[in-house]
C-alpha cells in the first residue's frame, strides 16, 4: 500500500510544473555555478574546479529547504484547503500509511534534485576542468550521504504543515523555523552539536584523510532521533486531525 501511496504522490507532485521547473532550475544553477567559477579563474583567484562540492554547501543548506517546505505545503496543506484529502481518508487505507507515503514522496524528489545536481555538476568538473576520478568519487560519496541530514527537516516540515491552515503558513513557518534554529545553532556554538541543522554539511567527514567514526555515529543517532521526534509528533496530529 505504501509503494502504490509513493507511486501516486510522486506522480501527482511531477504534474505540478513547479517541481520540474525546479529541478530546470537547479541544473542551471550546477551550470552557472561551474561557468562563473571557469571564467572567474583568471580575473580573481577563484577555483571551483570540482563544482559537485562548490555547489553542494548551498543546496543542501538553502535550496534544498525551501523545495522541502513547498512539497510539504502542497503535498499536506494544500489538499486540506481544497477538499482533496477527504477522498484520500476515505479509501480503504490507514492513516499512517498515506501519511508515511507522503513523507516518502517528499524524500524521494529530494534524492532525485540530489542526483541531478550531482550528474550535472560532475558532468561539467570532468569535461571543462578536468576532474580526476578520484574527486568524482568524493562528489558521489558526498551527495549519497547528504540525504541523512535532509531527513530530519522533512519530518520537521512535514509536523509544521499539521499546525497549518493554509499553504503559504507552512512555507512561511518550516522556512523561518529553519533558519531561527540554524541561527540559534550559530549564535550559541555550545548547544550547535545538538541542533539537527548543523549537519547540512556532514558529507565532509566522509571525504577526508580519515573518516571520525565516533563523530559520524553519534551524529547518526542524534539525526535518527530527530527524524523519529518529528515523524511521531507530526503521525499523531495528522492521525487525530478532523477534515
Amino acid at each position: 500500500m505504501i509503494y502504490a501511496g509513493v507511486r501516486n504522490e510522486f506522480v501527482k507532485l511531477l504534474y505540478l510544473k513547479k517541481y520540474k521547473a525546479l529541478l530546470v532550475l537547479l541544473s542551471l544553477f550546477c551550470i552557472g555555478t561551474g561557468l562563473a567559477g571557469h571564467l572567474a579563474k583568471g580575473f580573481i583567484g577563484l577555483s571551483l574546479s570540482n563544482t559537485p562540492l562548490a555547489v553542494l554547501p548551498v543546496i543542501t543548506g538553502f535550496l534544498l529547504p525551501l523545495i522541502i517546505s513547498l512539497a510539504a505545503a502542497d503535498l499536506f496543506t494544500a489538499e486540506q484547503e481544497n477538499g482533496s484529502v477527504k477522498a484520500i481518508i476515505t479509501r480503504p487505507v490507514s492513516r499512517i500509511n498515506i501519511y508515511t507515503s507522503k513523507i516518502l514522496t517528499i524524500v524521494l524528489y529530494v534524492m532525485l534534485a540530489l542526483l541531478l545536481c550531482l550528474i550535472i555538476s560532475s558532468a561539467w568538473s570532468v569535461l571543462v576542468n578536468g576532474t580526476s576520478l578520484m574527486s568524482v568519487i568524493e562528489a558521489v560519496i558526498s551527495y549519497t550521504v547528504s540525504i541523512i541530514p535532509m531527513l530530519p527537516y522533512v519530518l520537521f516540515a512535514v509536523m509544521i504543515s499539521q499546525l497549518c491552515r493554509n499553504s503559504s503558513s507552512t512555507v512561511m513557518l518550516s522556512v523561518f523555523g529553519y533558519i531561527a534554529i540554524t541561527g540559534v545553532g550559530i549564535l550559541m556554538s555550545g548547544i550547535s552539536p545538538i541542533v539537527f541543522t548543523s549537519y547540512t554539511g556532514w558529507y565532509k567527514l566522509f571525504i577526508g584523510a580519515a573518516m571520525p567514526i565516533t563523530h559520524i555515529l553519534s551524529a547518526t543517532s542524534l539525526l535518527a532521533a530527530y527524524t523519529l521526534i518529528f515523524y511521531a509528533a507530526g503521525a499523531w496530529a495528522f492521525e487525530k486531525k478532523e477534515y
